[in-house]
């Protein structure tokens, strides 16, 4: 794996790097370096909320003590942290920039509103990762603005727009730790 660039914003650690072959290999030694760094000795495991299984699903760390995500664009992986302490949870995604023009084939899904923004895309699905349901929250319901955004039922999160590589768009989803 190419030298990763890892970079702290707010309570996010995050790391990216390029990716020749195996993304999700290249995402794991992210997280893992991530995880060191934040000195934990932890392991990463998927697990789907609804049906169980390891081979998709949100990604969870065995200790608890930190949330985790990942994304992809290209060849570029990309692995975000946060102790559990400061968040709930955290999605991340990234996607190649395409500017500040709408994506019109995202239409559909955002119709009767205009479709959003290269920007606004991966801070919606940073949030849905965040939640734990993906795309099974309909992503035109997702209120997001440039520093929070809100789900159809509420809750609400942060949303980071974090340093990029040129030629991407990054962005972190944070549900914050409740008090009690």
């Amino acid at each position: 794996m190419p030298s990763p660039t890892i970079v702290a914003v707010g309570p996010v650690q995050f790391a990216w790097a390029r990716t020749a072959t195996d993304r999700r290999a290249t995402s794991s030694a992210l997280l893992r370096r991530l995880l060191v760094a934040a000195s934990l000795d932890d392991v990463t495991y998927r697990e789907c909320p609804h049906c169980g299984s390891t081979d998709h699903g949100r990604l969870l760390t065995a200790s608890g003590l930190a949330v985790v995500s990942v994304s992809y664009a290209d060849d570029l992986a990309v692995a975000a942290i946060a102790l559990a302490s400061d968040a709930a949870s955290i999605g991340v995604d990234v996607e190649a920039d395409r500017g500040s023009q709408p994506l019109l084939e995202l239409t559909a899904l955002f119709a009767p509103s205009a479709p959003p923004t290269i920007r606004e895309w991966t801070a919606i699905e940073a949030v849905v990762k965040a939640d734990g349901r993906g795309l099974r929250i309909a992503p035109g319901e997702v209120r997001a603005e440039r520093s929070s955004a809100r789900l159809p039922d509420g809750e609400r999160f942060d949303v980071l727009d974090l340093p990029a590589p040129t030629g991407y768009v990054i962005s972190a989803a944070i549900r914050r730790q409740t008090a009690g």
